[in-house]
């Protein structure tokens, strides 16, 4: 599924939502009219109030401001006067008004700013249709409360640190990241070491923590990366693709890079792109993968490698002891 789809998806949604909430508020009007009939014609009242207040003012332009003051107070009155036999009839004062499942874009995904822009529920609702659809990784099942140290080894690793203690600093340091999105101290991270260390649950963890916090982050392995790569080399100009999903994302968390085919003119120059454009625009990344600084470089080239390992923009770490999915 591509981006594209997901939104027009997600509009169908939210105009049955907001069709659903109308039908609805039509039956809280036929169930309030049926106690009391002066509701009808209140309601009537200030629904021709917009017109009354136009026509006055197209026959009075100098007067305008006032007829638009005179018009408020009218719509003032009424409604208070629906409040209160609303009241009267055994009705919360509210039961007239349209219930938004978001406030914020009262249910059409976008702000009413100038020009308008996605509302934070809206892209969230866009992320999850594509995750349903596999483009993403599901990540529910993988948090930090799951994690369980005593199921790491206690041995020496590096100088006098345990495998335990080094997988322990690094899983804080990626629950700070993720407690902390989107003010990091660096936008991006590297998680490196061999297989078996933890590296993907870290991943999983961070993306899980950030969607908790009301982000959509875009967890991917590099296989199917490869594969979203693969499709917009032969559909280049095709508007809305997936690749344009990832680089537009808030986050995107890329697991076992370099275990992905090398294929011409495609891993390494897409690879770039992304990475270098999400850079520019400063859009975080984390990756995880098995290989050292070194094999990276030699796999991937220099220009990459400098940008994947950038100090300025990315603390990298290294995970190290026995493979854990052994033990």
């Amino acid at each position: 599924m591509t981006r594209e789809e997901a939104i027009k998806i997600a509009q169908e949604e939210y105009e049955r939502l907001r069709n659903a909430e109308l039908n609805a508020l039509k039956r809280r009007e036929d169930e309030a009219v049926s106690k009391d009939g002066e509701i009808r014609t209140l309601l009537n009242e200030r629904a021709a109030l917009p017109m009354r207040a136009l026509r006055l003012a197209m026959n009075n332009p100098e007067g305008a401001k006032a007829v638009s003051e005179k018009m408020r107070e009218e719509g003032l009155k009424i409604n208070a006067e629906i409040r209160a036999r609303l009241s009267r009839a055994g009705f919360p004062e509210n039961h007239l008004q349209i219930h938004y499942a978001c406030p914020v874009c009262k249910d059409t995904g976008y702000t009413s700013d100038m020009p308008p822009v996605m509302c934070d529920c809206f892209t969230k609702r866009i992320h999850i249709l594509q995750r349903d659809a596999h483009i993403v990784s599901d990540f529910g099942s993988q948090n930090f409360d799951k994690y369980d140290e005593s199921k790491i080894p206690d041995e020496v690793v590096y100088g006098e640190i345990t495998q335990r203690q080094l997988t322990g600093r690094i899983r804080d340091l990626c629950l700070e990241y993720a407690n902390g999105f989107p003010n990091t101290y660096k936008p991006n991270l590297l998680l490196t070491g061999e297989a078996g260390l933890g590296k993907t649950f870290l991943l999983s963890a961070i993306a899980e923590r950030i969607e908790s916090r009301g982000f959509s982050p875009v967890l991917i392995s590099a296989y199917r990366l490869l594969e979203i790569m693969r499709e917009k080399h032969f559909h280049m100009d095709a508007p809305g693709t997936d690749f344009e999903s990832l680089l537009a994302c808030p986050i995107l968390l890329i697991d076992d890079l370099g275990c992905e085919p090398m294929l011409k003119n495609i891993t390494q120059e897409y690879l770039f792109v992304l990475i270098n454009e999400r850079t520019q625009k400063k859009k975080p990344t984390v990756i995880a993968t098995n290989m050292t600084p070194v094999q990276l470089k030699d796999r991937y080239g220099e220009r990459i490698m400098s940008r994947i390992c950038d100090t300025s923009v990315c603390d990298s770490v290294r995970l190290m002891g026995r493979d854990l999915r052994r033990l």
